[in-house]
């Protein structure tokens, strides 16, 4: 078997595994070397694991991935990991004609990467959409897709595979989700604004009313000043509703995020 020049940074052809995974292992790279100096725009790989470690590393990396990821190819694994923000997976929906979209966020899917690559293992075939901030506040978008092919008597895994930076796609997705959920918002905006402003202006004007039939030291006129300050707090309220102009949302309990008006309207928290 011809090994690779000295550039190869992998583990499989220079440890103790069987001479038919090596034979494969090497013209996979040779392979993928040959796709890669044809100048197509995917950025070709393989990965490995043992079936008994969730570690994993690259027989072979394409040069548009370390390029993009500033590192060295013995480097790619760890900082690829450390540069996932989400993934996201598209899958058919069999019960109706429709798309169905899968999302991890980095803690999630650090908490089931080992079941999602088993996931993989199981169906063979890989497809999934990452999301990576590569520093510098610049975030990319990479395609992945990849066949998994299991070696049970050495007890490794390969992932022979493909990256396609697809950012420009992302981001127009990313836009129109956000137009769609800035309507929402405001259609939402609007409809609470309408039942509120008649109920809430003749709370302010039957307690203004009140307010100034009362003497200073009525036992009662503290607590009617304070329906005034909150019917007004709820007026500047409903007015930011009107003013929301973007999509932007708040923490709220248990991972649950909600509008962030005064940022939505334009405005800083009161």
């Amino acid at each position: 078997m011809t090994t690779p020049e000295s550039s190869y940074y992998g583990r499989i052809l220079n440890s103790a595994y069987s001479p038919n995974l090596k034979e494969r292992v090497n013209r996979y790279i040779r392979s993928f070397k040959a796709f890669e100096d044809t100048g197509v725009p995917a950025i070709p790989y393989i990965s490995a694991w043992k079936e008994s470690d969730r570690e994993i590393w690259y027989e072979f990396v394409g040069r548009g991935l370390t390029t993009l990821l500033n590192c060295k190819p013995t480097e790619v694994a760890a900082v690829l990991r450390a540069s996932v923000i989400d993934r996201h997976n598209y899958r058919i929906d069999q019960k109706t004609p429709r798309i169905r979209k899968q999302s991890f966020d980095r803690a999630t899917l650090n908490r089931n990467r080992h079941r999602l690559r088993e996931e993989g293992r199981d169906r063979v075939f890989v497809d999934a959409v990452y999301k990576l901030d590569v520093g510098n506040a610049k975030m990319i978008w990479l395609k992945d897709i990849a066949v998994i092919e299991t070696n049970h008597d050495d007890g490794i895994c390969l992932s022979l595979g493909s990256l396609t930076v697809v950012t420009k796609e992302m981001r127009a997705e990313e836009e129109r989700l956000a137009r769609e959920r800035l309507e929402v918002s405001l259609q939402m905006a609007g409809a609470v604004c309408h039942e509120l402003n008649q109920p809430l202006q003749t709370l302010s004007g039957t307690v203004e009313t009140i307010l100034l039939n009362l003497p200073n030291d009525d036992p009662y006129y503290d607590q009617v000043e304070k329906i005034m300050n909150f019917a007004r707090q709820m007026g500047k309220i409903t007015g930011k509703l009107m003013r929301i102009t973007k999509y932007e949302t708040k923490d709220y309990v248990q991972g649950i995020k909600i509008v962030d008006i005064d940022r939505a309207a334009g405005e800083e928290d009161d």
